[in-house]
């Protein structure tokens, strides 16, 4: 080999060895510490410089791993990592085989989709208040949601909810169902925790305690399902605890009253909240509402002004969860009304318990509403072929079967019983008898 061969390997070799020796030393710095100390009778090892320092100060070793008569001669030896034992074993040419830390978590994506569906095979018994419900049985998909949650931070999340409706009405011709925006809102946590919501967004009047009837897919609460307020409303809502322990708030909410429809008008509605919970336990909610009408409507039968207050009651266990709530709301008369129509007055009562049985396998539920007046907005009601010329009661009663969490069936019944109206003929009772399914991801 000649002198000028020899010279290249030479410096390719130096070369290579100069790599490797960069790259073992930040390796080296990063992973491969190590530090023996014996005390005790029992042998510690660290892979974090820090955690040694300590040890050798303090005689703390903190969170560490302990492996019985794994040492040379049978001593215990406690690593402060995964990656500390597999070192020191190896170095010592001990036959131990100490696994890998677990992988972390993937960190969760900022955003999440999600939705239910819900629906009956139905039959409706042959005498209703509506003849079109008459003897009607078949099947519906009473409802579909599909959700895009968004996490922009940790103070600021939003919401964007397509929903889907069946034919409720039964009227002609039949239709597919036609999505619409259900929920549309931004929401900023700020000042601690207190919240403002702006958007299309849930109405104060039955959020919570559609939350803890817990049975939508079964029934609506009753302002939701007899008309007397909207599920949703466009504006914005200031929300938050009152004490340290969250079991008081409070909630403003400045809306349209449009429910998720554009305004048309310059009419407005404010709602304002107080809640005490101790979940589980004791519950209660007072519910303060006004809405502005057009005071000269068109027709000018219609009445103008409303004064809403509710409050509910409940309390709720595991194994299950009772609630009564009462709701008046007075409807003020138009300016323009003729001279025979008065402020009218509405009370609506209603009282629910469901038993969950263990493992979440059976749930049973019953319920009892009481319309104390004719309704006039029931007319209307998908589903739901109510009568509007008297007061009445309905109940509802039924079971549930889990075949997974979120994933449930069961038997139900709704019957609505009519009181002898002031004038006119009584309308026949409404009787459905249904088996609904409901699932959730």
């Amino acid at each position: 080999m000649s002198f000028s061969q020899f010279a290249r390997r030479a410096l390719r070799l130096a070369v290579a060895s100069l790599v490797l020796v960069m790259v073992a030393v930040p390796a080296f710095s990063q992973g491969l510490y190590l530090k023996e100390i014996t005390k005790d009778g029992r042998i510690y090892v660290f892979n974090i410089e820090a955690n040694a320092e300590r040890f050798e100060k303090s005689g703390e070793m903190g969170v560490g791993i302990t492996m019985l008569a794994a040492g040379p001669n049978g001593e215990t030896v406690i690593g402060d990592n995964e990656k500390a034992l597999q070192l020191y074993f190896f170095k010592h040419n001990l036959s131990v085989v100490v696994p890998d830390p677990p992988a972390p978590a993937p960190a969760a994506p900022p955003w999440r989709i999600s939705g239910l569906v819900f629906g009956d095979y139905y039959y409706f018994g042959d005498s209703q208040p509506q003849a079109a419900f008459q003897g009607q049985q078949g099947m519906w998909i009473r409802r579909g949601y599909f959700t895009y949650d968004h996490t922009f931070s940790p103070a600021v999340t939003t919401r964007f909810r397509l929903e889907v409706n069946g034919n409720g009405r039964l009227v002609s011709p039949a239709v597919s169902a036609t999505p619409f925006v259900k929920d549309a809102y931004l929401r900023w946590t700020f000042h601690g925790r207190q919240q403002l919501t702006i958007g299309i967004q849930p109405s104060l009047s039955f959020e919570y305690i559609e939350g803890f009837w817990g049975l939508r897919h079964i029934e609506k609460t009753p302002l939701d399902l007899y008309g007397t307020d909207s599920s949703r409303d466009t504006g914005f809502t200031v929300a938050g605890p009152i004490n340290a322990a969250a079991t008081m708030r409070y909630a403003y909410q400045f809306g349209n009253e449009s429910g998720n429809n554009n305004e048309v008008d310059k009419f407005k509605v404010q709602r304002a909240i107080f809640r005490y919970e101790k979940n589980p336990g004791f519950a209660f909610e007072g519910l303060w509402m006004h809405g502005d009408r057009n005071p000269n409507p068109t027709p000018n039968t219609t009445l103008a002004d409303r004064e809403t207050g509710q409050f509910f009651v409940g309390y709720r266990k595991p194994k299950g969860r009772v609630g009564f709530q009462y709701t008046f709301q007075k409807r003020e008369a138009a300016d323009n009304a003729p001279a025979t129509m008065e402020d009218v007055d509405l009370h609506i009562y209603s009282g629910f318990g469901v038993l969950e049985l263990p493992r979440k396998k059976l749930s049973f539920y019953l319920r009892l509403d009481r319309y104390d007046d004719p309704c006039a907005d029931c007319g209307g009601i998908a589903y739901f072929p109510a009568a509007t010329t008297a007061a009445f009661t309905t109940t509802i009663a039924g079971m549930e079967y889990f075949i997974l969490p979120s994933v449930r069936v069961g038997p139900n019944v709704e019957y609505t019983s009519y009181s002898d109206p002031a004038t006119g003929t009584k309308p026949n009772n409404m009787s459905v008898a249904r088996f609904t399914f409901y699932w959730v991801w």
